[in-house]
């Protein structure tokens, strides 16, 4: 990013060089005309007085040669060379330009000792030069010299001193960034001692006692500026930010005391503690936090948004609602996020408004999910041929394709048309056939068919793709198990799933469902009943009750059916199941 910004200056500042070389003087150049008129403008004559103080220098084909090459070869890349050229030209022509120019590249290239020789030569021919001597101490504090900064700085707040708050907050930055803490902290100390009133002084002071673990300093510090400058956010933010990475507890604390006594604190820096709050998943008392902000900023579009997101993760969708519309209707730059969310809030609620949501969701990252959306609803009302074709212009590479092939192949799997999902999978893997999540879903699809084969062939791709995969593994071992004669090889391929993931429910049942077609009924019920106490999932609960039908134990089978068939009525392997056996039901 820095080289892109330096790039886009080169041109201008090419022509201003090239136009600076003029000054250069051939000895035989003509003079210009004396008129004896008065001088123009006070620009005109300050600018003949610069011109006074620049080398007359005959302009050789060398040094115009070296401005041009310089030029070029910062434009392609090579700054560190071009600050080389220009810092020779520089000594060669005693031309504070060119000395100026050569530090500008080396500060770009990172070239310290050149950046240093460049500035100092520059001081030497521009004196009086502000620039020069402030980039000079910045470049000397970050080699970490500081006992040559400091004469510098010394001069520096004596010539000017309307830029001594500018040049604390330069000071902050650095010394506290010095290996050798405590020489920065006694530099800074001299200086700042001489500045009790000064904000930036102060913070100058803290950062480096920071760094140097004077704790009593800064406490003392900020005691002082909450006194001098409570509406000054810069040293708490810098603080906050310090602590946060490390402690978070004690940013949050920290703000919170500081925010107390600084009534008058920004908006950006209030917002920070509920922020914090839900970085530490303190969700409660962020939403607190940032309600008891809003009858102070009623229409503010960010503290809106904050606070309707906080509703929607309390589950308080009135809320929730009535917070985002009011941060739409205020011009918050998400507002297809907003419109997104209050979809999904219309949705929970059961309120026809979410298609008009999701239907108002422009380009962008929520695009697709709000089709989506709306393709399910559509499809959820029985029109699914409507739902496939809404999905299938969409998708700009293939990540999206993908995503919208395993949406189609869901919907019209959910509406038992199997030969239609196995269709819409094959022909997305035309496009890309080794994409391991089209496989795996069209091998399931393909179970579903009753079409063990193509199944196995499938999974057995993606475990080309993915050697090792758990989910694969485990659905090539179940499908076996379920489908097939070949429990001892399912075994295998289930076991080897559960040393990836060996507490993984979907596997313990698969594990369990193959025990079980082995006969070793009391190990199946150990694993069954153990992946059924992390995932009470309808599907585990008929192979447990199963199991337990099987051992005898007809009335603790019959009570795991009531229990998942209360919850999932309609559960096709619960129902079956259930029948096969003769189960009440």
């Amino acid at each position: 990013m820095r080289m892109q910004r330096l790039k886009k200056t080169l041109p201008l500042l090419m022509v201003l060089l090239l136009s600076a070389c003029a000054n250069f003087k051939h000895p035989g150049a003509a003079r210009s005309v004396d008129t004896g008129k008065p001088a123009g403008d006070e620009a005109a004559a300050a600018a003949k007085e610069d011109d006074a103080l620049l080398p007359k220098a005959e302009l050789t084909p060398e040094i115009l040669y070296g401005v041009v090459a310089g030029e070029i070869a910062a434009q392609r890349g090579s700054v560190g060379a071009s600050a080389v050229t220009y810092l020779e030209l520089a000594r060669q022509t005693r031309d504070p330009r060119l000395a100026q120019r050569a530090a500008e590249f080396s500060m770009f290239a990172g070239l310290l000792k050149e950046t240093s020789e460049a500035l100092t030569l520059w001081m030497e021919l521009a004196p009086d030069s502000v620039p020069a001597r402030e980039q000079l101490f910045i470049t000397l504090l970050r080699a970490g010299k500081l006992a040559e900064s400091k004469p510098l700085i010394e001069a520096l707040l004596q010539k000017e001193p309307e830029r001594a708050p500018a040049i604390f907050v330069q000071l902050a930055r650095l010394t506290s960034r010095q290996s050798d803490k405590q020489a920065a902290y006694e530099l800074v100390q001299q200086f700042a001692g001489r500045y009790p009133d000064l904000a930036e002084a102060r913070f100058a002071l803290l950062a480096v006692a920071a760094e140097a673990g004077d704790q009593a300093t800064m406490n003392r510090e900020f005691d002082r500026l909450a006194q001098i400058a409570p509406a000054w956010d810069l040293p708490v933010a810098w603080q906050v930010d310090r602590l946060r990475r490390e402690q978070p507890d004690q940013a949050i604390e920290f703000l919170r005391r500081e925010l107390a006594r600084r009534p008058n604190a920004g908006l950006e820096l209030k917002l920070a503690y509920p922020r914090l709050l839900v970085g530490a998943k303190r969700f409660g008392e962020a939403r607190q936090a940032f309600d008891q902000l809003l009858p102070a900023y009623p229409d503010n579009p960010d503290l809106l948004y904050a606070s309707g997101l906080m509703a929607y993760q309390m589950r308080d969708l009135p809320a929730a609602d009535k917070y985002l519309r009011q941060a739409l209707a205020a011009g918050h730059p998400e507002a297809n996020f907003i419109r997104y969310t209050l979809g999904q809030i219309a949705e929970e609620r059961q309120d026809a408004a979410a298609k008009g949501w999701y239907e108002m969701v422009g380009a962008g990252p929520q695009f697709l999910p709000a089709q989506g959306r709306l393709a399910v609803m559509e499809a959820g009302d029985g029109k699914l041929e409507l739902a496939l074709a809404r999905l299938a212009p969409l998708g700009g590479n293939d990540q999206e394709k993908i995503t919208l092939a395993l949406l189609q192949s869901q919907l019209a799997r959910e509406a038992k048309q199997y030969g239609k999902a196995y269709e819409l999978l094959s022909k997305a893997l035309q496009r890309m056939p080794k994409a391991p999540e089209l496989l795996y879903e069209r091998a399931l699809v393909s179970d579903n068919l009753g079409n063990i084969g193509n199944a196995e062939r499938d999974l057995k791709l993606v475990l080309k793709e993915k050697p090792g995969d758990a989910q694969a593994l485990n659905a090539l071992g179940y499908t076996l198990t379920n489908r097939t004669g070949r429990h001892q090889e399912a075994l295998g391929y289930i076991e080897k799933a559960l040393k990836s993931e060996p507490d993984n429910p979907t596997i313990l049942d698969s594990l369990g469902w193959a025990q079980y077609k082995l006969g070793r009924l009391e190990a199946a019920l150990k694993t069954l009943q153990k992946a059924y106490a992390l995932l009470p999932d309808p599907e585990l609960a008929a192979h447990l009750g199963e199991v337990l039908w099987k051992l005898g134990k007809k009335d603790e089978a019959q009570a795991v059916w009531d229990k998942a068939l209360a919850e999932s009525p309609e559960h096709d392997v619960l129902r079956e199941t259930m029948h096969r056996l003769g189960a009440r039901r």
